[in-house]
């Protein structure tokens, strides 16, 4: 395996990536693919999935 840290799509982020040396596979991402396109989504804010209240 490898680590893999590449720019991510909002300014100042990284994605970092745990890859299979032999078959290229991305194994384990973090942040998830997921939540790199809720962040990069034009309408989300902070809060929009948790706010902290109770």
């Amino acid at each position: 395996m490898r680590l893999v840290i590449e720019e991510g799509p909002v300014p100042g982020g990284y994605v970092y990536k745990t890859v299979d040396r032999l078959t290229g596979e991305t194994l384990q991402q973090f942040p998830r693919e997921d939540v790199l396109r809720l962040k990069s989504a034009p309408d989300y804010d902070p809060g929009d999935v948790f706010n902290g209240v109770s």
